[in-house]
């Protein structure tokens, strides 16, 4: 069975709910998934990276960028992992958030994706296009991004009810993902 790692950091819990959300979807496409805080690495945590088929990575946007919970992560990986290729060919993706539509979600997901290739890892982004573009898609995709999962917050920690289809539909995308490659 293939294993999918959700590594994320979230401060409002929207980031929290989104990644609940993917793992949930995932599963129920017959993938094993860990979730995993990144605010409160253990050994184990590293070892569940290590043995996953795949990792998605998860962060609101803060400031234009990965929060610096999530960064404090990336850059831990940045000697044995990253010198020892450990994650490499492994499939990654990325999702972060934040309360606007737009915002600097992007930048984000940039950095998410710089981050995974620089690991030498396979980016698997965002498929479903919104309306007005295909009609019954309405609220899926708002942010007409594709490098990765834009989420919005609905402002307490909860998400948009399209957002909250769109991780589903990005949890079952990541899913046949490994399935394909795995």
């Amino acid at each position: 069975m293939a294993k999918l790692a959700i590594a994320y950091w979230s401060g409002s819990g929207s980031i929290s709910l989104a990644a609940q959300v993917i793992a949930d979807s995932a599963r129920g496409a017959g993938v094993e998934v860990a979730m995993i805080d990144v605010s409160d690495m253990r050994p184990a945590d590293w070892q569940v990276l290590a043995d996953a088929s795949g990792i998605l990575f998860g962060t609101p946007t803060y400031m234009g960028g990965p929060a610096a919970g999530f960064k404090t992560f990336m850059d831990a990986t940045g000697s044995d992992i990253w010198v020892g290729r450990h994650w490499l060919d492994k499939l990654a993706g990325g999702f972060t958030g934040g309360v606007n539509t737009g915002g600097d979600k992007l930048a984000t997901l940039s950095s998410l994706a710089i981050f995974a290739a620089q690991h030498g890892m396979i980016w698997v982004g965002q498929d479903l296009i919104g309306a007005p573009v295909v009609e019954g898609n309405a609220g899926l995709n708002v942010s007409g991004t594709f490098l990765g999962l834009a989420v919005n917050s609905d402002g307490e920690g909860g998400l948009t009810a399209g957002c909250e289809s769109s991780a589903r539909h990005y949890g079952e995308r990541m899913a046949l993902m490994l399935a394909r490659l795995g």
